[in-house]
């Protein structure tokens, strides 16, 4: 809601906004502005998604251009945080981007957690099977190299070793697979 409301409304301190109000810049949402889509690809550390598309083709982009961005900015990052993991050999699809998209679905504006399906449980439940997703997909990615799984994860190859028995995560199997 925007501050002048607040204040008079009595929820906005009139005096923070003051203070913090020194130069206005007004910014449209992300959904009215989905041209600008493609220039936000490169906030992700490290690589590009212009790079996974290949450079040529933007047409995996477009349901990015559809869907309506209810979380703005950090929603699109997280989008693109999550296309980087779900990416094999640094290449992403229609189906890659569908996946990463809340709800798997580019036109819904739905704000559940995509394509996490264990949603019930407790913190520590759900911490640990995005560990487990998180550490798989990697795996897969640096095709089972464990250094280097470890290295992108910013992690010693011990401790990765030992986070993984503590997920359960049996890596000759993984690498079976």
């Amino acid at each position: 809601m925007w501050p002048p409301l607040c204040i008079q409304q009595g929820t906005f301190r009139r005096d923070l906004f003051h203070r913090i109000y020194v130069f206005p810049v007004i910014l449209p949402a992300l959904r009215e502005r989905p041209e600008d889509i493609p220039h936000w690809w490169s906030i992700s550390p490290g690589r590009s998604l212009i790079k996974m598309f290949g450079g040529r083709s933007r047409s995996p982009a477009k349901p990015l251009k559809r869907y309506s961005w209810p979380g703005n900015i950090r929603e699109l990052r997280n989008v693109v945080e999550r296309l980087l993991l779900f990416s094999v050999n640094d290449s992403v699809d229609l189906a890659t981007i569908n996946k990463a998209l809340p709800s798997g679905n580019s036109n819904s504006a739905s704000s559940n957690l995509g394509s996490f399906p264990d949603q019930m449980g407790t913190l520590s439940v759900r911490v640990e099977h995005f560990e487990r997703e998180t550490i798989l997909a990697e795996i897969k990615r640096q095709q089972n190299h464990i250094t280097n799984t470890a290295k992108a994860l910013g992690m010693e190859r011990s401790h990765l070793y030992k986070k993984c028995q503590q997920l359960g995560i049996d890596l000759r199997e993984a690498r079976k697979n």
